[in-house]
Formats: structure tokens, sequence, C-alpha cells
């Protein structure tokens, strides 16, 4: 994850916002809208195309992000449009934007307040806007039909991790005499290869070097009118031969009762495609999804790692995407009460200092806390320092797919099968024949979401998938109610809920069997109490009951998720471990994403190192 740094940037007299660096507005003095409205929109043939486009979505790639004003214009002009044609095939717009520099909140806040007329659009874009965190981030609004994938970084870094072609390209950005660094002939190259037949572009610019590269890219490059007094700017085309797109998905098969399969579910709902979930228990939420409270923070490294980028993307994603189902109905508990990891032994403390030291995160999202502050925080008294993740919180990931599962079953493209184990699993005559003890179920297309049984099937067995028990206890004790966020040692100790603790878990790498004991509810307190120092707000709590599960995981400690080389139309996601609640959101997109022929919210590095074909 490289250094991310703000815009530096000022105000003129008109109120429109300079870039002091590139001495060069992000916006005409007028506001903007109409310029964007006439060099990226009109030139670009929207709003006009969607209506005519044969996909169910719209893929726009931008090259410099700055207000966001090019963003917000589109989003209005495609919800005016879904509300005029409400029928028609193009259901959803992607906005991939790349941006090297990113206002900060407050000077974003301050340059979008000219745009009035935008203005609910803007507070939504502000509400969601991210961290200073290099990658893509995924931010959706109206309900999924509209989705901005904002690429923070240079431009020429990221584009290649790029794989989803655009349908219209909105060539933005300082002049090229202003940012000679982003006008390389390695950007014009990946926008061709971003191109398929019929890709649009549109510039402000008619610099020569701008048409040369483009032309020389293969694109056909004319000259028109330019917006107010300038008096050209350059429209391109690629005309190649159409490529023969593949048959669209229309129903997937998800083996897995838990909160991976959920939101896949809730993924592919979302884009118009069938969902048939196959359930061996008799309700979901029986297995590692069973808990009743479980944390919801990343695990961040000193130093940049597939885990840990992974976990910042993946963290942030899930914050919005738990917040928005809530919003829309979904009745499951949570709090964004905040993470409070204490270094209770050296190893800790010295994986702590070395974090905080390096510097590579954002105090936003992680910081160091002395013991007073750690106190302070956590509502009890504690006796070590520690850091702080003052996002992170905890939900009922139980709750949560009940809720999810509710949801689905009002969905007539949804339905499911109880009390169905899957035996085995079989490829024949172009279909995934799929061998229940209820009788034979058939599949084009089909996800193995099944937790710690992913490995039971032949195409699946050669995973060296890891089972490892745990077991959470329930506990009250009056002296703990002041706790006020999630507290981490070796293991954790959440805030209350229905006058109830989770405290945990146990690491069993030899049982077979997810069985409850009186042996590791005994554990999990000792541990708590030796880890803290024997605080007088644990004596004596009184375990009433328990919850017991196998996680799986992987000897790289990442997840799987993508198709299996060889085995049309089947695809693996698990291996989630004890990160199952934050992991699940972005890794059911991505796998949705990746069914439907869609841009893919994570950069292609992580997602090959995530495939399910490494090992």
């Amino acid at each position: 994850m490289s250094e991310l740094s703000n815009a530096k940037i000022h105000f003129n007299e008109q109120g429109t916002p300079v870039a002091s660096d590139f001495d060069d507005v992000y916006f005409s003095n007028d506001g903007g809208m109409a310029e964007t409205d006439y060099v990226f929109l009109q030139q670009n043939g929207l709003p006009q195309r969607w209506q005519h486009h044969t996909g169910n979505a719209f893929h726009i790639i931008e090259t410099g992000f700055g207000t966001g004003a090019n963003f917000l214009l589109s989003w209005q002009r495609f919800r005016q449009y879904r509300q005029q044609f409400p029928t028609a095939t193009c259901q959803r717009l992607y906005f991939s934007s790349f941006e090297k520099f990113p206002l900060s909140l407050s000077d974003l806040t301050r340059a979008l307040a000219v745009h009035t007329e935008l203005s609910e659009l803007c507070q939504l874009l502000l509400a969601a806007y991210p961290l200073p965190l290099s990658g893509c981030h995924r931010l959706c609004f109206d309900n999924g039909s509209v989705i901005l994938d904002l690429w923070l970084g240079d431009v020429n870094t990221l584009m290649p991790e790029l794989t989803s072609p655009a349908d219209a390209i909105f060539l933005d950005g300082f002049a090229p005499s202003k940012n000679p660094d982003m006008w390389q002939s390695g950007l014009f190259t990946n926008l061709a290869r971003l191109s398929r037949s019929g890709t649009t572009v549109a510039t402000f610019t008619s610099a020569g070097l701008v048409k040369r590269s483009l032309q020389q890219a293969g694109f056909s490059v004319a000259k028109v009118k330019g917006f107010g007094r300038k008096r050209e700017m350059l429209t391109a085309r690629m005309d190649i031969p159409a490529e023969q797109s593949t048959p669209r998905v229309s129903e997937v098969t998800i083996i897995g009762g838990g909160i991976a399969s959920l939101c896949t579910a809730l993924a592919l709902i979302q884009r118009g495609i069938a969902v048939q979930l196959i359930c061996e228990d008799d309700s979901v939420a029986r297995q590692a999804s069973q808990n009743r409270q479980g944390a919801v923070y990343p695990n961040l490294h000193a130093n940049l790692t597939p885990e840990s980028q992974l976990h910042a993307q993946a963290f942030l994603f899930a914050r919005q995407f738990y917040q928005r189902w809530h919003n829309t109905g979904l009745n499951f508990a949570m709090d964004w009460c905040g993470v409070l990891h204490l270094a209770t032994n050296e190893q800790l403390q010295q994986r702590q200092q070395k974090l905080i030291d390096k510097a590579l995160w954002p105090a936003s999202l992680v910081r160091a806390v002395n013991t007073d502050q750690a106190s302070d925080i956590a509502g009890v008294a504690v006796s070590h320092d520690g850091i702080y993740y003052p996002l992170a919180g905890w939900l009922s990931p139980q709750q949560f797919c009940q809720q999810a599962f509710h949801f689905l079953q009002q969905q007539t493209l949804f339905r499911f099968s109880l009390n169905c184990h899957v035996v085995a699993i079989a490829h024949q005559q172009g279909e995934w024949q799929l061998t229940t003890i209820t009788g034979d179920i058939r599949a084009k297309t089909l996800i193995l979401a099944c937790g710690s049984k992913l490995a039971h099937f032949d195409q699946s067995k050669t995973l060296p998938l890891n089972k490892i028990r745990g077991q959470v206890s329930h506990v009250k004790q009056p002296a703990l109610a002041p706790l006020k966020t999630v507290l981490c040692h070796k293991g954790y100790i959440t805030p209350q809920w229905q006058n109830i603790h989770c405290i945990g878990a146990t690491f069993d790498r030899t049982s077979s069997e997810p069985v409850i004991t009186k042996q590791d509810d005994e554990e999990n307190l000792q541990l708590a109490q030796a880890q803290l120092k024997h605080p007088k707000w644990l004596e004596g709590a009184e375990i009433t009951s328990a919850a017991a599960a196998f996680r799986a995981t992987l000897p790289d400690h990442l997840p799987v998720v993508g198709a299996v080389t060889g085995q049309s139309g089947l695809y693996l996601f698990g291996a989630l471990g004890a990160r199952g609640i934050m992991l699940s959101p972005l890794l059911a997109e991505l796998l949705a994403c990746q069914i439907c022929a869609e841009p893919l919210p994570l950069n292609l590095s992580l997602i090959n190192r995530l495939s399910a074909n490494r090992f």
C-alpha cells in the first residue's frame, strides 16, 4: 500500500478549488457542471446510450476523480434514466475513477458546496468518502445500482490492475502541460486494452500529444468544439471487431448456509441472478456463523502484506455493507463501538510498536493508546497500553444471516433447500449433478461455500484446508456492564448485549466434533484473567452458555475465492478463519462480479493471491 498524499489546494476568489502543485482549477469558475455535461456526458453519447445498451451494466473509466463532479453528474443522470426507463436492460452503472492526490474530506466538503443542484448526492458521497488508503475502494449507492470504484494512487500504476473493459472513458485530469506524469504512453495503451468495439473517449484537451497517443493506441480520433471559450476538444472511438459475448449466467446454486453463502446470495440477487441455496442444517447460521457477537476489525501489519491490504479494504467495505442492509430493514444487532487491542505480552507489544512506528495506516483507522487512554475508551480499568480501531466494532452474525435469509425468501429469484446434505457432485453433460440425501439436483453454475466442509468433495479435496475448533463462552457479570468497546488480548471480550458478554475463543486443532465442553469455558475465563492481570470486574463471571464450531483456514492465511480451473462453472468461497464477518461482504461482491463478468472490486494481483487454483 503505497504512501498517499492529500491534494494541496486553495480556493480562488470565485470559490473554485485550485490545485496548488499544478496551478490548475478542478472545474471552471461557473461551477463546472455545465462543462462536465458537455465534455464528458454529451460527447460520450450519455445518457441516451443507456437506453439501448445491451448489457446489464455500463462501465465508465475516469482518469482523474478530483472533486467527483463527473461522477456526481453521471450518477444523477443515471438515476433519472432508471426512473424514466425502469425495465431497460441496463440496470447498473459502474464508475471506475483514479486519483493520485485525493482531496481531504474537509476540502472536498467545501469544494462540493457550490453544487447546490446535486446537494443530496454530494452528501451521500461525502458520507461514504474513503480513508486515504491506496487501492480500490468500492462505494455502493442507490441500492447497488450505482457503484463507484475509487482507485487511490498513480493511474499508471493502478490501471494495469483493472481487467473489465469500459463502455465510455472520461479522459480527465490536469492539463498535459501541467501534469505530464499522468499523460504517459502507458496510459493510452492501457485505455486501449480496456476498450472493446464501440468504446468511446472524451477529453477536455486538444493537445497534439493526446491526439497522437490515442491514435497510436488504436483509437479513431476527432476534434470537436470545446466548451465555452475553449476552441476544441477531442473525442475518440475504438473500432475493432466485436468479440463473441459469453452467455449471461441466469442461475447459481450455492452449497452452504453461513455468512459467506448469504452475502453471495444477496450480491447475486441484486444483479438479477436467480439463486438456489442448499443447506444441510434445519436453518441457516447453525455452524461457524452461529455466534452471538463477532468482532469486526482488520488485522493490520507494519509492512504491506496481501493479508493486511485485503483486510483494510474488506473492513471498510464491510462497514458500509452492513450499514446499508441495516438501513434497508434487516434488523440485526450491530455496534461500531471501536475495538481495543491490548498489548498483554511482549510479543504483542513489539508487534504493535512496529505497526505504529512504521505509520503505514492512517490514525483514523488505528492509533496507539496508553493505559489511561485505554481505560477511558474501555469504560473499565485495564492494565496495558495498546492500539485502538475507532471505526471497528461488533455485530451478530447469526442475526444477520437469519435476517438476510428472511429477506431472500421474499425475493422471487430465490429458492432454498434445508436439511439437504450433499453427498457428492459430478459434472455431466455440461451441468453439475448434486447427489443429496433427498434426491438429485442439477446446476449450471455451482458455488461451494460450505465452511469447514469445503474440501469434502472430489473437485476440491486437494485444497489443504485446516479445521480448527473454537468455543466462545457466554457470561454474565454486572461489574463488566460498563465495558463499551470490544476488548482484545490473546482472546476477546465483547460489550454486553441482552445482558450477556462473549468471551473467547479457544483454538483446538485436534477435535473432530464441534462439541461444547466445560473445560473450554474455564480456559476462556482463565486466559482472560491471566492476560488482563486478574481485573476485579471479571471476578466471579457466570457462564450461562457457549457455542462451538470449526473455523477453516489455509496455510497462507488467505481465503479462497474464485473459479476452479478445469471445472466449468465451479467456484470456491471459504477459508475465512475467524474473519468471516469482515471478509464475506467484499469477497461475495468479488465472486458475484466474476460470475457476472462485471468490474471487480479488488486489484488483479490480490485476486490472483486468493485464487482457487493457487495450491
